[in-house]
This record gives structure tokens, C-alpha cells and sequence, in this order.
């Protein structure tokens, strides 16, 4: 039940946000051919004005009622709730992308989608623990063999590159994070923590492109060139939010980021290939060169290809 109304929630958000000023007629008019809809039920005014104060409750998104002669009109009064929130934007988005998708049921042969791997049972035992700062009791094991076993302190979930991962305190003086794939088994204790009240996930992530912070290094300001389309990618989707642009010319355009170089943003440059080049520090820029040069002796190493 709880599912079914938070779905008729962003079904109420999502309609008015790409529909602007709608009268009760419209709207209602609209939620007859919803997907949500599924038992073909009318949206009667009551269940309507219920869901208008719903939304205020659960998302503080203020529908407003214009009142004209014998016409209401209703619209979102603050759409900036939604931008400033990112948990409500990716909902929304992520509810709107899907009634899209199955509102096109018919042709699903024809729409080809990225799977995120095994690990999404684990978010909802996380989040309720969250909810209610509990501890988790949590089997893991990584890529390596390494494993680990305890209770411990969720502080935030992460999503990077079709993974979910959760950043927990293990000890007073130490976070660490997981990949919610290679959890072999996590329950939520009855023991409670007290969240650090100076603790804000989206700081402690702000410097850093991915899921490796925390780590030291001291934040730089690393400029790349970039040839090609790339500079056309990256002007459409910004590879970190402190990215600017610095020059542009024919052959290239140039790209300053201030962060910390951690190894998930190494990777993210040699994602790009020739495309991309690190101008400075000379320190990152030297580790990319080695890299290449390893990268290099794969491929000349004749003992390598026979295999």
C-alpha cells in the first residue's frame, strides 16, 4: 500500500511538472491513462486534494490552486524543491524514465537497457537502518579475497557506475566503504549509534570523483586537454561538478577540475584514450605516462600474447 501511494505521489509530481498549470479535469484525465492506474480507477477530487497534501508532506513540493471564474488551475508552486533536492530529482526522473519505458511495453524488444548487479536486496535493510540509525551486521569479501566481518555504521549509500555502495563507520577513527555486490550476507541489528552531527556524505565526497575518499591527498587543480568530441561530451555531461572551461579552439579545448586524484578519477581519464591529456600537475601527469608505458609493455611482450 505504502509503495502503491509514494508511486501516485510522483505520478502527481511528475504530471504537473511537464504540464504546468492543469485543471482537476485534465489531470484527472491524465491519471485514466496512467500506468500506475492499473485497476482503472477514477481520481475523485477528495483523493486528489488528499494527494496534493501528501506531496507537501513527504517532499515539501507545494501544489497551489489558481482560482478563476469557474476554472482552478494547479501548478507546482516551488520547483525548486525538486531541484535542490537530489533524492527527489533522481526519483522523479527515475519514475518518469520508467513510465515512459512502459508505456512503450510493445516494442521492449527494441529498447536495450544497462543492468546494475546483484546487491539491490541489500539497499533496503540499509536504508531502513539509516532510518533509524541501527547498526548492520555485514559478510563481505572483495575482488581479492579479502574479507570482512562485524557490525557496523551506515552513514550514507552511493551509487557510481551501476553499483550501489554503503560508507560505514567500522571504527571511531576509520570509514570504510562496500560494494553492495559483494555482500555475502547483511541483517540490521537492534543496537542504535549516534550519527556524527558534523558528518555531511555529500562533503566528505565533494573533492573526490567516485567512491574512493577519505584516503588523504590534498585536493589539486589538474587542467586536461581534450581533442576530438570529447570537449562536446564533456560540456554536455561534466565529468565532476568543479569542472570548467578554460580555452577552446579548433584542434582542442582545455578543461580545468579541482579535486582530489584518486584512483577512480586515473581510471575515468584512461576511459578517454587519445582523446584526453593531462597537462598538469606534472606529478598526475607522470603517473598517467607510466601507466601508458605498462599498458604498452602488455602489448610488446610476446610471451604475454601466446598465452
Amino acid at each position: 500500500m505504502v509503495e502503491l501511494l509514494l508511486k501516485r505521489y510522483l505520478w502527481l509530481i511528475d504530471t504537473l511538472k511537464r504540464g504546468g498549470e492543469m485543471t482537476y479535469d485534465e489531470i484527472a484525465a491524465q491519471w485514466s491513462k496512467s500506468s500506475v492506474n492499473d485497476n482503472g480507477s477514477e481520481l475523485s477530487k477528495r483523493t486528489f486534494y488528499n494527494h496534493c497534501q501528501a506531496v507537501g508532506r513527504h517532499f515539501g513540493i507545494d501544489i497551489e490552486c489558481r482560482r478563476g471564474r469557474g476554472l482552478n488551475l494547479y501548478s507546482i508552486a516551488n520547483p525548486e524543491a525538486i531541484e535542490d533536492n537530489s533524492l527527489t530529482k533522481w526519483a522523479l526522473d527515475s519514475f518518469s524514465l520508467g513510465e515512459l519505458l512502459i508505456g512503450n511495453a510493445s516494442i521492449a524488444d527494441k529498447i536495450l537497457l544497462e543492468d546494475i548487479p546483484s546487491g539491490r536486496e541489500w539497499l533496503e535493510p540499509i536504508l531502513k537502518a539509516l532510518q533509524n540509525n541501527r547498526q548492520i551486521e555485514l559478510e563481505y569479501e572483495n575482488f581479492f579475497g579479502v574479507k570482512y566481518a562485524g557490525s557496523v555504521s551506515p552513514l550514507c549509500v552511493k551509487l557510481f557506475k551501476r553499483r550501489w555502495y554503503v560508507l560505514c563507520q567500522v571504527r571511531e577513527d576509520r570509514k570504510r566503504i562496500f560494494s553492495l555486490d559483494r555482500v555475502k550476507s547483511l541483517s540490521v541489528t537492534d543496537s542504535t549509534f549516534l550519527y556524527p552531527k558534523d558528518f555531511v556524505p555529500a562533503d566528505y565526497f565533494r573533492d573526490v570523483f567516485g567512491i574512493v575518499a577519505g584516503t588523504g591527498g590534498k585536493v589539486e587543480t589538474i587542467v586536461i586537454r581534450t581533442y576530438a568530441e570529447l570537449p562536446g561530451y564533456l560540456r554536455s555531461l561534466p565529468m565532476h561538478h568543479s569542472q570548467r572551461e578554460l580555452d577552446s579552439n579548433a584542434e582542442y579545448t582545455d578543461f580545468s577540475l579541482r579535486l582530489r586524484p584518486s584512483f577512480d578519477f586515473i581510471q575515468e581519464l584512461l576511459l578517454h584514450r587519445d582523446q584526453l591529456e593531462v597537462l598538469s600537475p606534472q606529478t598526475l601527469r607522470d603517473e598517467i605516462a607510466v601507466i601508458i608505458s605498462n599498458m604498452k609493455k602488455h602489448y610488446e611482450d610476446s610471451d604475454t600474447a601466446k598465452q
